[in-house]
């Protein structure tokens, strides 16, 4: 970012003036910890960013020293309250910009389990990056401290580029976390090694353990130095090879020598050299740390790379927090984001922060000394990357003090396929009017309920003094006690007073209150509103909900509002259009637009939920006004709960409750529970993104209805745009899965839910073929499969042909071939980029001598032994993978129903899915005895293996079939490292140990009773 001279100068001397002062803030704020050295620099390298960032003027603080101690006191108060008041929900260590920063922002009683985590990650991309870039590039953001701009660079690469390939890690990396064994194109897993698991080190000694192991990762001889400026001339435009990215990222010659081309920070200043030797600095307590010479240099260099740290951090989210209380928080998502909300508080403002998700402080804004002696208003600007800016205004002018907070990111702009990949986007861009408005209605409602709360526990607080008081010796003795007992009178009665008299919660006027605040909101001509809704469909016991996302614009200047519903696949099913006279034109995929009036009865229909507002306003036209509903406070928000209206007409809302944000009293959950003619269904409404936008920056089109609703193409099934493929076999003349016909919409019942699958299961095609089966938002049965062959694809139609002519089902069955064609126009370059092939420098598996040993037994020429060994190994990995498919198999046939759906199905339904439940239960204990039997004659002679399972049934298959699958991804995992070609084959075998063969005679023991318990049911 170019800043002017003077900026610069005046940066410097801000930094010049701190860094004079380090020992003596060092000091300070380790008696502010108690000694704890690595939180007292914590809140020194804060102090140093805010104090840099802000650049306050340094004429007008009269105390220098006195400015300085107040930022460091108010910095320890705000970590304190924020640990003992964590806000949203706790992220895991991939979703940190990077290693060092979760480390920082983990709870201590978390550390072991977050740093286990990192070893994994950092195992994951030493290993991931012969193959990939991705590896690299998070090596290279993740545990080097590289940023996104000068990892493009480096990669030769658009920054667009380099994110995309970060995102990409990031999702491979959290998949390996889960199961390191699901990731067969990594290779070796064995030749990394990031230290011991299960203990915590502190968090230099942590990073110098992942850095060595990156470091040590490296492969292939340096590249020259001719070599190098050629990669990194001015005249190549050609993207680095992986190969050699791979190297440069690993090898920290060769990598400095990219910084110096490229004119980056080296490594020495990316993080303190002392994390690459032994740590001599003293830990805990200790006086003021001596910093003088080499160590003040090194505290300069750590505070700068925390400053830069900061300046490059892109937020996702920003929280509010006054006096180190979080008051409210906002998604970012567009060019300008801005909130505004007054702030009802008992104690005076000390200070005001804007934080990130990651809990990143990007803002402070300090209050020394507030109105009558200081200043009616504050403000702090802080300039970060890339042309983004951060202002905060505190005013006082207001009855309450007012905090204004803007946040400008030029290259937020969101377009409607970003919004509709990763499920928009959530900020607040209010006008001066909903912004003076909406707070106040919410501090209204809350903030006079919490305040009265804090008076009264300040007078409980203040009698209990009072009652010490009285009891010390002599104090009746001294001047003054009657006065002093009467004063106790009055703190009693005043406590009694705000005890019984604290107002409860109306939730009649925290409906009025919101349907106000969405009013108001709507009715600013200038924006446009844009929500994205999460909506979750579920029958009373069902595991598996079907889920849709709504998408609502509102235009206020148009005098327009449209909602369209997406299934799962993102594809569009229907929309409605409104006027604000009331009038709607409803378009549904494959049908004829019509006009209605909406109904409350015909809105609460299967087909027609997504209609219905995630608002106050439909809430209570749903469960009859405010009569009936109960109100319950919580830290962010309030509950409104109904149990339901009585009444004949089906359906009807049964149970309702609707969740309120207390930052602005906004929706932003709805649960309904409808009684119908099939039962009752409950539908969860979430709000996952909210924005206003200027109109002048809202396309026109998405005001307008896409040709698939609107009828001017045809055959969209598929992709939008696309010809229907082939292999879709319906029972309807059009090919939309959310049908739209006039009459009663066709809902797949659990019956034949369980037939398809029957039918597939009879063919093997639920055992490691691309085979799902799912329902729609409308309730349908869709069935997808991706096969090798054309005659793989007739076999399955063919099992398939009783329920294809049903209604109620949708099949689209493709061959690999269908699907690359298909796809061909939108692939991407990147895709050809990876090279996943694992070098090999010997030709022999890990469980070579064992196996080689007892064949040459029986066997003396060399030529049979090795056929034999790799016949025995092909054998048993065979059957590992057959085994868990029929893992699989159970869990997803577990998963299915609940032990209530089971109990209720028909006798014929219930005995197919119970021969299913015992056929696989059989082919996995099989399998397993099978392997168990021929890898005993190698491994374990001796080992017996026996174990017992507990009883097993309805209530605990579900549980039961997760422990078989985990069970089963061990077992494999151990069979596939000791059969496999590796560079590491003198490991040691996991099969000679006692632990596997108890594990694998559990495994099938639990099988057998499996097995059993469903044979039973049956006789």
């Amino acid at each position: 970012m170019l800043r002017s001279a003077e900026a610069i100068t005046t940066a410097d001397r801000h930094e010049e003036t701190f860094l004079a002062r380090y020992e003596r803030l060092l000091g300070w704020a380790l008696q502010l910890t108690g000694g704890d050295r690595e939180q007292a620099e914590d809140l020194v390298h804060d102090a140093f960013i805010q104090f840099t960032f802000s650049r306050p003027d340094l004429a007008a603080i009269h105390n220098l020293d006195g400015y300085l101690y107040t930022v460091l006191r108010n910095l320890r108060l705000s970590q304190l309250r924020r640990r003992q008041h964590p806000v949203g929900r706790s992220l895991s260590a991939l979703e940190y910009d990077s290693a060092e920063l979760s480390l920082r922002s983990v709870d201590p009683r978390d550390q072991i389990r977050v740093q286990d985590e990192l070893r994994q990650i950092c195992r994951y991309a030493c290993l991931r990056k012969e193959t990939s870039k991705a590896g690299s590039v998070l090596l290279l953001r993740f545990m080097l401290g590289y940023y996104p701009r000068e990892i493009a660079e480096i990669m030769r690469a658009t920054r667009q580029a380099a994110e995309e390939r970060l995102r990409v890690a990031r999702g491979e990396a959290r998949l390996f976390l889960e199961n390191p064994a699901g990731l067969h194109f990594i290779g070796s897993r064995d030749a990394v090694s990031v230290g011991p698991e299960g203990y915590a080190r502190t968090t230099e000694e942590l990073l110098h353990d992942l850095r060595r192991a990156v470091f040590n990762s490296c492969r292939g001889d340096c590249l020259t130095a001719a070599r190098l400026a050629e990669l990194y001339s001015g005249a190549n435009e050609s993207a680095v090879e992986a190969e050699t990215l791979a190297h440069i990222v690993s090898c920290p010659r060769c990598l400095d020598a990219v910084n110096r081309l490229l004119g980056l920070p080296l490594l020495a200043e990316r993080y303190p050299t002392d994390t690459l030797g032994t740590d001599t600095r003293p830990k805990g307590g200790g006086g003021g740390g001596g910093t003088s010479g080499a160590g003040r240099e090194q505290a300069a260099r750590r505070c700068r790379r925390r400053a830069r740290e900061t300046f490059e951090h892109r937020p996702r989210e920003l929280r509010i927090s006054v006096n180190g209380y979080v008051m409210a928080s906002q998604s970012v998502g567009a060019p300008l984001s801005e909130q505004e909300l007054s702030v009802a508080a008992d104690e005076r403002i000390d200070f005001v922060e804007v934080l990130s998700e990651q809990e990143v402080r990007l803002l402070f804004l300090c209050v020394d000394e507030p109105p009558p002696a200081g200043p009616h208003s504050r403000s702090v600007k802080v300039e970060l990357s890339e042309g983004r800016h951060l202002e905060a205004t505190l005013s006082f002018s207001s009855p309450w003090p007012t905090v204004r907070i803007a946040y400008s990111d030029p290259e937020a702009e969101v377009t409607a396929a970003t919004r509709e990949q990763h499920a928009a986007v959530e900020s607040s861009l209010s006008s001066p009017a909903a912004a003076s408005s909406v707070p106040a209605q919410a501090d209204e409602a809350a903030g006079g309920v919490t305040g009265r709360r804090r008076v009264w526990r300040r007078l409980a607080g203040t009698l209990a003094d009072a009652l010490r008081g009285l009891a010390r010796p002599g104090f009746w003795l001294r001047p003054g006690p009657l006065t002093a007992a009467m004063s106790l009178v009055i703190v009693c009665a005043a406590l009694l007073y705000f005890r019984w008299h604290e107002p409860t919660v109306s939730a009649a006027q925290l409906l009025a209150r919101s349907t106000a605040a969405e009013q108001a909101a709507a009715a600013d001509a200038g924006l446009v509103l844009h929500r994205t809704i999460s909506l979750e469909a579920r029958r009373p016991g069902a595991v598996t909900p079907v889920r849709s996302r709504i998408e609502v614009w509102q235009s206020a200047a148009r005098g327009e509002k449209v909602r369209r519903v997406y299934d799962e696949q993102g594809r569009l099913l229907a929309g409605v259009w409104e006027s604000s006279g009331g009038a709607a034109t409803v378009y549904r995929r494959g049908g004829p637009a019509r006009k209605e009036a909406d109904a409350a009865p015909a809105l609460l229909s299967a087909d027609d939920i997504w209609r219905v507002d995630l608002s106050a306003d439909d809430f209570s036209a749903l469960v009859g006004g405010a009569t009936g509903v109960s109100a319950e406070e919580r830290a962010d928000g309030y509950v409104l709960s109904h149990a339901g209206r009585p009444g004949a007409m089906r359906p009807r809302v049964a149970r309702a409750t609707l969740v309120l944000s207390k930052a602005d009293l906004r929706a932003i959950e709805q649960t309904l529970v409808v009684e119908g003619p099939e039962g009752e269904r409950e539908y969860r409404f979430v709000e996952t993104g909210f924005s206003r936008q200027r109109a002048a920056s809202v396309d026109p089109a998405v005001f307008r209805p896409e040709p698939e609703l609107s009828g001017d193409s045809r055959g969209t099934e598929g992709r939008s745009g696309d010809a229907a493929p082939s292999g879709v076999a319906t029972g309807q003349p059009t090919a939309a899965d959310a049908s739209v016909s006039a009459g009663t919409p066709a809902v797949a019942s659990a019956e034949l839910e369980i037939e398809v699958n029957y039918l597939l299961d009879q063919i093997r095609a639920n055992l490691g073929e691309q085979v799902t089966v799912g329902r729609t938002t409308g309730g349908k049965l869709r069935v997808e499969a991706l096969v090798e062959t054309e005659r793989r694809k007739e076999e399955i139609l063919r099992a398939l042909g009783p329920v294809l002519n049903n209604p109620a089902v949708v099949a689209q069955v493709s061959t690999v071939e269908e699907a690359v064609r298909r796809q061909k126009s939108k692939a991407t370059d990147a895709r050809g980029e990876d090279v996943e092939e694992v070098d090999v420098e010997t030709r022999r598996i890990p469980a070579d001598d064992d196996l080689r040993r007892h064949f040459s037994a029986r066997l003396a020429d060399g030529a049979r032994i090795d056929e034999e060994i790799e016949r025995f190994a092909q054998r048993q990995m065979g059957r590992s993978r057959q085994a868990l498919m029929h893992a699989n198999a159970l869990r997803q046939l577990a998963a299915r129903f609940s032990p209530e759906e089971v109990r209720s199905l028909a006798p014929e339904a219930r005995a197919k899915w119970q021969t299913m439940i015992r056929q696989h239960a059989r082919g996995y204990r099989e399998q397993v005895s099978a392997l168990r039997r021929e890898l005993r004659a190698v491994f374990s002679p001796g080992a017996s293996g026996e174990a017992d399972a507990d009883g097993v049934g309805d209530e605990t298959l579900r549980r039961d079939a997760e422990r078989l699958l985990r069970l089963s991804y061990a077992h494999d995992e151990a069979v596939r490292a000791a059969f496999t070609l590796s560079d590491a084959a003198r490991a040691p075998v996991a099969l000679r140990s006692q632990q596997f063969w108890r594990s694998l005679a559990a495994a099938e023991a639990l099988a057998e009773a499996m097995e059993a318990a469903h044979r039973e049911r049956r006789e």
